[in-house]
């Protein structure tokens, strides 16, 4: 109690940080990450994002937009930011390699009510998305450019999810907007499972099952040869 605890804003939302430390600490922000300051950065080749066939998401990415589109109406707001990387994924039907077990792919998004779009990111990593037509590259924002864009965009109400919005990004939606905090509308609308997700469930379950069954079966022969 009543020491001091520094923190990075871009990694932390509000709820993290007083779920965390409550009010025990004093909580100081600090703007360079002092991890970042002496890790020294290896040459890491950017591995880029692709996406995924209509066919297998059954739901192209403009209508899911629509959607957004119409929960923007609803709430009377002018953008929704998507700081959940895992829900920008599910909306524009993209994957990437960032992390070695898991497909979900580095990067952020606003919709706007006009069904505007901008992916932040870094540029490199979306060259096979802009090849293809999907986005353009004056859609793609380069994280250290956030505040420039949100400075640019016109409108008062931008909504934020609470829980996955980071302090720093949020400082920035509110120097200039009206900010509505509510969960990503995304999280409803991708549970509500369409029929193709529906059979390549069916088919991932008969898989799995057969490979687990595949193992049970060596287990059990170890066992015995022991």
């Amino acid at each position: 109690k009543n020491l001091t605890l520094g923190f990075d804003p871009s990694l932390l939302t509000i709820k993290q940080l007083y779920g965390y430390f409550g009010k025990s600490l004093i909580l100081k922000q600090i703007n360079k990450n002092l991890i970042d300051e002496i890790y020294k950065k290896k040459n890491i080749k950017t591995r880029k994002f692709f996406s995924l066939e209509n066919k297998i998401t059954g739901e192209n990415f403009k209508s899911k937009i629509n959607k957004i589109k119409n929960i923007l109406k609803l709430n009377k707001a002018d953008y929704l930011f998507i700081s959940a990387p895992e829900n920008v994924a599910w909306i524009l039907n993209i994957r990437g390699s960032d992390n070695p077990n898991s497909p979900i792919p580095n990067c952020r998004l606003i919709i706007g009510k006009k069904k505007e779009i901008f992916l932040i990111t870094q540029k490199e990593r979306v060259l096979k998305i802009i090849k293809e037509g999907k986005l353009s590259k004056k859609q793609i924002v380069d994280p250290k450019k956030f505040k420039y864009l949100i400075n640019k965009l016109k409108g008062k109400r931008f909504i934020i999810d609470p829980l996955s919005c980071s302090i720093l990004n949020e400082k920035i939606i509110k120097t200039k907007f009206i900010i509505l905090k509510k969960n990503d509308p995304c999280y409803k609308l991708k549970a509500v499972k369409n029929s193709s997700e529906i059979k390549h469930m069916i088919n991932a379950h008969i898989e799995d099952g057969v490979a687990l069954t595949k193992f049970i079966y060596w287990m059990y022969y170890q066992g015995r040869l022991d």
